[in-house]
C-alpha cells in the first residue's frame, strides 16, 4: 500500500524541519544572527510587497469609481453632494468632518 500526498507532504516537512534545527544547531551566534536578519528581512520585502499591490488595486478601483461617475454626469446633472465627492475623489484626500 503506498503512501498518500499528504503522507509523503509530512515526511518531506519533517526532515526539512529537522535538517534545519540540526544546522541552526551547530552555527555560530554570528552565523545565527545573520540568518535571522536575512529571514526578518524577507518577512519585510513581502510585507512592502504585498502593501503596494493592495495600494495600486485601490487606486484602480478608485480611478474606475471615478470614471463612472463622470460618464453618469454625462447623461444627468450632478446635485452638490455628488460635486463635493467627485472633486475630494479626485484630490485624493479625506473628507474633512469637522466641516459639518
Amino acid at each position: 500500500m503506498g503512501l498518500s500526498f499528504f503522507q509523503r507532504l509530512n515526511d518531506w516537512l519533517t526532515f526539512m524541519m529537522s535538517a534545519m534545527v540540526t544546522s541552526i544547531g551547530v552555527m555560530t551566534l554570528s552565523e545565527k544572527i545573520a540568518l535571522a536578519g536575512l529571514l526578518v528581512g524577507m518577512v519585510f520585502g513581502a510585507r512592502g510587497w504585498l502593501y503596494r499591490a493592495r495600494i495600486e488595486r485601490g487606486q484602480k478601483r478608485r480611478n474606475e469609481l471615478i470614471n463612472q461617475i463622470l460618464e453618469q454626469a454625462e447623461h444627468r446633472q450632478m446635485s452638490e453632494s455628488e460635486r463635493r465627492a467627485l472633486d475630494l475623489l479626485q484630490q485624493n484626500e479625506p473628507e474633512d468632518e469637522t466641516a459639518y
